[in-house]
């Protein structure tokens, strides 16, 4: 029963690969699926019959003030999700913007940076330039480890008009290679003291790099010791990188 449990925890993600988690992305059923908010004073956006992008239906806001609307979507933290939607936007190009967040498992927010300004669900993904044709806005993310849900929400703001279609969000597995070093363990995952180790058949020199999330190597080390100090990264989502006897092989590394 264990290995079947196992099993299906591997291949469960590889459904998700492709698969629009959003309910009534395309408002074919009204506004249903969709909260005003998440500040208590937004409203709906209007339900427009007549001017979808790939079907009649749209949503649309002629802001008197700043509103939004949002669903919250359940994910798996540390994957790669894609967003995208369909959007108009008329006025001054401060009229409508994604501001999207997280949630964990106690419905506690989470942002995907420690500052709003560096969100890229937040400030750092600025305002939606003026549209007067249907637009596509698209952003590529990676959730954070703890995350368990996105608060998928879009605003729009004071004397604009804002429409919004055909949402999307997929979700992947970070690129990960299949295991190309014999015997390859990496542990604990998640490391909560500092250390991490690597073992293997052949227990040999090997090169270790560890990646964060936006490229960066923040260690490099070589060795033939299975004790890596990893104590020196903050918590995080992290891909580390091991060579050994000329195989490469790559691993999702969750640092607490």
């Amino acid at each position: 029963m264990k290995k079947i449990y196992f099993l299906l925890f591997m291949i469960a993600p590889m459904f998700m690969i492709g698969q629009n988690l959003v309910t009534n992305p395309t408002f074919a059923d009204g506004l249903n699926g969709w909260t005003a908010g998440p500040t208590a004073s937004y409203t709906l956006p209007s339900l427009i019959t007549n001017d979808g992008h790939n079907d009649t239906n749209s949503a649309q806001y002629v802001a008197t003030a700043t509103t939004g609307f949002y669903q919250e979507i359940p994910i798996t933290g540390g994957n790669q999700l894609v967003i995208s939607f369909w959007y108009k936007a008329s006025g001054d190009n401060t009229d409508a913007r994604i501001w999207s967040n997280y949630k964990d498992a106690a419905d506690a927010i989470v942002y995907q940076a420690a500052a709003a300004t560096d969100d890229p669900l937040r400030n750092n993904n600025g305002y939606l330039p003026t549209a007067t044709v249907w637009t596509q806005h698209s952003i590529t993310v990676t959730s954070p480890a703890e995350a368990t849900k996105l608060v998928l929400a879009v605003r729009a703001y004071n004397n604009g008009t804002a429409s919004f279609d055909d949402f999307s969000v997929t979700q992947a597995p970070l690129s990960v290679s299949q295991n190309a070093i014999a015997g390859l363990k990496v542990y604990p995952n998640p490391v909560s003291n500092g250390k991490l180790f690597i073992e293997t058949d052949a227990n040999a020199e090997r090169i270790v790099a560890i990646y964060d999330l936006l490229g960066k190597n923040v260690l490099n080390t070589t060795t033939s010791n299975s004790e890596i100090n990893v104590a020196s990264l903050n918590s995080g989502v992290y891909i580390v990188k091991i060579t050994e006897e000329g195989n490469t092989t790559s691993r999702k590394l969750i640092i607490r």
